[in-house]
Formats: C-alpha cells, sequence, structure tokens
C-alpha cells in the first residue's frame, strides 16, 4: 500500500483528481487533501506520505519549495507535479528538486494513473534496497557478535586478546554496526544480576564515552566470568591476586576497574560470601604466608627486601607491624622459631 498526499490551490480540480484516479488499482490511499504548502508540511508531521501530488503556483509557498521541504523531512518521498505553465524554467527547477515525474494541466487519467504507477514502482525498487540493506546489516552484526561470542571462550588474555578484539572490530567498518553489536551482546549475555553494569557499557556505547575496541574488551572479560557463574569472577579475583600480589597497588577498586570490570561493592560482598573473607584479608594472608616462606627459604634476606618482594614497598618498620598483626610474632621471633625447629 502506497499512501498519497494531494495539494492545490483549487478545491475542484483536487476533487477532480480524487473522483478521476482508480486509488484501488493501484493500492493507493489519498491521506490528506490540503489548499496549500503550510497545510501539507503541518499534514507530513503526523502522517507521511510516500507519494506528493502538488501544484506548483500556489499562495504562499510554491510547489517546488514544497518539495524541497518535504524531501528534505523524508529524501525517498516520490514527487510528482501538475502545472499549468510549460516552461523550462520550471521543469529543469523540478528536475533539480528531485521531482519524479513534471505534468502539464489538464492531465488525462491515463497520463496521471501513468506517473503514479512509475511512482509506485520506484517505491518498491527504494523499499527492496532498504530490506536488502537491513538484512544485510542483521547478518553482519550477527557475524561479530558470533566472533566476540568465540573470543569469549578462547584462552586469549591481554594483549593477545586486545589485538583480537581490534581485529574483528575492524571488519565492521560502520562504527554504527559495531556499536549494535555491542548492545545486543550485552544485553543477551548478562545475568539478572548485572542490570547495573550491563546499562553503563550500553550508556557508555551510545554515548561513545570510550572506543569501541576498549567497550568490547571490557564486556569480553567480563561476560567470561559470567559464564563462570557466580563464583567465576571470585575465581578470577583470586587467581589474579595469586599471580601480582607483589603490585604495591593490587585493591579490590584496582580488580573493579582492571580485571573484571564490575562495582567494587558488590564484587566485595560477593567475594566474602564466597571465599568466607574480605578481599583485604584474603589479600595480606597472601602476602604473609609468602613472607614466610621467603624467611624460611633464605635467612639472609633483610625485612625491607621482604617487604618489597610481597607488595608492601620498602618499609620494614610496616611490614614488622602486619606480619605480628597475621602471625603474632615480629619477624624477629619468626626466625628465631624457624631456627629452634
Amino acid at each position: 500500500m502506497y499512501k498519497l498526499l494531494l495539494v492545490d490551490d483549487e478545491p475542484i480540480i483536487r476533487e477532480g483528481i480524487e473522483r478521476m484516479v482508480n486509488w484501488d488499482k493501484l493500492d493507493i490511499t489519498v491521506i490528506a487533501s490540503c489548499g496549500n504548502a503550510i497545510a501539507a508540511l503541518d499534514s507530513m508531521t503526523d502522517d507521511m506520505p510516500d507519494i506528493l501530488l502538488s501544484d506548483v503556483k500556489m499562495p504562499g509557498m510554491s510547489g517546488l519549495e514544497l518539495v524541497e521541504q518535504a524531501m528534505a523531512l523524508h529524501p525517498m518521498l516520490q514527487c510528482i507535479i501538475l502545472s499549468g505553465y510549460d516552461t523550462f524554467q520550471y521543469a529543469q527547477q523540478a528536475l533539480r528538486s528531485g521531482v519524479l515525474e513534471y505534468l502539464l494541466k489538464p492531465c488525462a487519467q491515463e497520463e496521471l494513473e501513468g506517473a503514479l504507477e512509475r511512482a509506485c514502482r520506484a517505491i518498491d525498487r527504494q523499499r527492496k534496497h532498504v530490506t536488502h540493506l537491513y538484512g544485510e546489516r542483521r547478518e553482519r552484526i550477527k557475524a561479530l557478535i558470533a566472533a566476540f561470542n568465540t573470543l569469549r571462550s578462547s584462552g586469549a588474555e591481554g594483549a593477545a586478546l586486545e589485538k583480537q578484539v581490534r581485529e574483528i572490530a575492524k571488519t565492521a567498518e560502520d562504527p554504527s554496526i559495531l556499536q549494535e553489536a555491542l548492545i545486543l551482546m550485552v544485553t543477551s549475555g548478562l545475568g539478572s544480576s548485572q542490570t547495573e553494569w550491563g546499562m553503563s557499557i550500553i550508556t557508555d556505547a551510545m554515548r561513545e564515552q570510550c572506543s569501541m575496541e576498549e567497550l568490547l574488551l571490557r564486556c569480553i572479560t567480563r561476560l567470561r566470568s559470567e559464564s563462570g557463574g557466580l563464583r567465576g569472577f571470585v575465581q578470577q579475583m583470586t587467581a589474579y591476586v595469586d599471580a601480582n600480589y607483589r603490585d604495591e597497588a593490587m585493591s579490590l577498586q584496582y580488580l573493579a576497574d582492571n580485571v573484571v570490570y564490575m562495582n567494587a561493592d558488590y564484587i566485595g560482598r560477593e567475594f566474602t560470601r564466597a571465599m568466607g573473607r574480605k578481599f583485604s584479608a584474603y589479600l595480606l594472608e597472601t602476602r604473609m604466608e609468602r613472607a614466610k616462606l621467603l624467611m624460611a627459604s633464605d635467612p639472609t634476606l633483610h625485612s625491607y627486601e621482604i617487604a618489597e618482594q610481597v607488595g608492601l614497598g620498602k618499609n620494614p618498620h610496616y611490614f614488622s607491624q602486619v606480619f605480628r598483626k597475621y602471625t603474632g610474632m615480629t619477624p624477629k621471633e619468626y626466625r628465631q622459631m624457624l631456627g629452634n625447629e
């Protein structure tokens, strides 16, 4: 079905056209009949036609001016001009404005219906093209999501993961396709407990606060832990601590921002629930157990050296305080105990 807007300042002509054309045969519905261009533009605000059939000479705004404004609103609009002026200037201006047909009054039924038929076929071609582009876009988005999901289940980490994300992102070419793939991946892959995190990612994607590659990397890392269930990201946290306890910057917020990409308060609560102790207690335990091993393996190590190796900086006094709180002994007393044993 095709929608048509009829515009002519003479009511008798509008009525004659409405009676003359076999609208049912053409599958066209006249959605409005207007006496001037201003009324036509108002009508378009509520119901945009597929075809504009307009006179040229009208009070106020001319039919050609109407065509220009209407096509700015709807670039695929098919426009047919009815004119009582057989001048090259009008016809040339009409063609420049994108008018499909320029018909002279009085116009025979067959001539007008032929022009309307050609407009309908042009609309068919446009609709087919749009449908093809939409289908092609859907397929490209599906392929991107599939590629990213494959990457989620791969063993790629660090720089290798970043490189693969960039390579896949480049295949999108159109940033809006990459944006849509990211949003669909987030909305389909997150558990209900991660709605807030998912919405923040979607908001960043829509506002382009971050690069799409950065957002994708964060999502893939986060969705990997989600696929492992609630304890998945907790295990990711403990593994990171075990491998990087020497880092003085280690904190719950650091892991939230750079490792699991989740809210710090949330992962802190879930870590305590899963492990039976706070993250800070686990980090302290890891560092102190490592310190005990270093004392046992190398009695010549100074406290400041041990402190540095377990992520407490070159501060032997602070290390001694923490060690005593954890073991109930000073480092010196612990060494003596080891010697006695």
